[in-house]
């Protein structure tokens, strides 16, 4: 809750005037029904009533603030479609870059929820990193193409949507892109930017005096635009180096790739190399089992023969031998010496 002893509504009657623009006259503050009637005297008989009503409406009147009040002087300004929407644009300028009043406040709440749904603006389209893109498109595509007066009415209706909480960048691409629009749908002749900024220089120093308003409001749209420009290179120049780290990193992978693909490369052919090593080396294992299971059957045939052979060649000698033995014992007068002649001739055979 606001503090009443610094609450700009709460002022008394007896307050001291409250002063507006330079040059003009100080606006007092009134009770409501005052207000009112003066309100309805500047519409009905001022050629041009936006001079009183702007310090009017800013400054409000004595007391609290109702939807009644709110209604009753935007049917008032209502009454003449220029007014109420050069009156809207003053309000949200200085709603963005100051402070209002009450009074100013909520008129300016209503008559902008009303602009909002003539022009179909739906300030949700208008957040994020998209925003200045997408505000430029919706431009083009709810721009009328109609008199002249209704493209008047639509540009001031959107400035004063448009100032509405939106980023700076989006605000400053809205705001060109509309005046760039409507100045296209004026303009008889195209100028070029640089013929336009010349001629507003120009213009400002062609008078007695150099029109600072004139220069300020000129360098205040470069200096903005140029704001805008240097964000746009800086942001260009990070997304330089990092596309060109990128490349970087992208580049040494690349050479890692080809580094392994020729190790692979290398290792299938030394893969392909052993293997048709192996299978040689298995070729000649398998010949070489072949020709040992060969020379086993040889060598084996070989010694059954000579076993055999020396086997009976054994039991020739020996049976002779034995049989010479038996003859000389067998008999009626033994020849002891003969046989034990025969005996030790087996126990030589035995030892050969």
């Amino acid at each position: 809750m606001e503090n009443p002893e610094h609450n700009p509504e709460t002022i008394s009657p007896a307050e001291p005037p409250v002063s507006t623009s330079k040059g003009q006259r100080k606006q007092v503050r009134v009770d409501p029904e005052t207000f009112m009637a003066n309100l309805l005297g500047i519409v009905a008989t001022e050629k041009d009533p936006l001079v009183k009503l702007r310090p009017m409406i800013k400054v409000g009147f004595v007391g609290e603030v109702n939807c009644t009040h709110v209604t009753q002087v935007t049917e008032i300004l209502g009454t003449h479609a220029g007014n109420i929407e050069r009156l809207a644009v003053s309000l949200a300028v200085q709603e963005r870059f100051g402070k209002l009043r009450n009074l100013a406040r909520r008129v300016l709440s209503e008559v902008r929820g009303s602009f909002e749904n003539a022009i179909q603006y739906d300030p949700q389209e208008f957040r994020g990193y998209r925003a200045p893109y997408a505000v430029e498109s919706w431009i083009g595509d709810h721009s009328p193409k109609g008199s002249q007066s209704e493209r008047d009415s639509w540009f001031r209706q959107f400035v004063v949507c448009l100032l509405n909480e939106v980023e700076p960048k989006t605000l400053v691409v809205g705001l060109v892109s509309a005046s760039r629009l409507w100045m296209s749908s004026t303009s008889r002749k195209a100028i070029s930017d640089e013929a336009q900024f010349v001629r507003g220089i120009a213009a400002a120093l062609g008078g007695s005096t150099i029109g600072s308003n004139r220069l300020d409001l000129i360098l205040a749209g470069a200096a903005a635009m140029d704001g805008q420009f240097r964000q746009m290179l800086n942001r260009e120049f990070s997304l330089e180096r990092k596309v060109r780290a990128d490349e970087e990193s992208i580049e040494g992978l690349r050479r890692k790739i080809l580094s392994l693909e020729a190790d692979v490369a290398r290792a299938r052919t030394d893969a392909e190399e052993k293997a048709a090593r192996i299978e040689e080396v298995q070729q000649s294992l398998a010949e070489a089992g072949e020709r040992y299971e060969l020379l086993d059957r040889h060598w084996s045939c070989v010694s059954e023969q000579q076993l055999a052979k020396q086997s009976g060649s054994f039991r020739g000698k020996v049976g002779h031998e034995v049989d010479e033995a038996i003859l000389c014992l067998d008999r009626e007068d033994p020849n002891m010496e003969m046989a034990l002649d025969r005996v030790r001739r087996i126990k030589e055979i035995l030892e050969r």
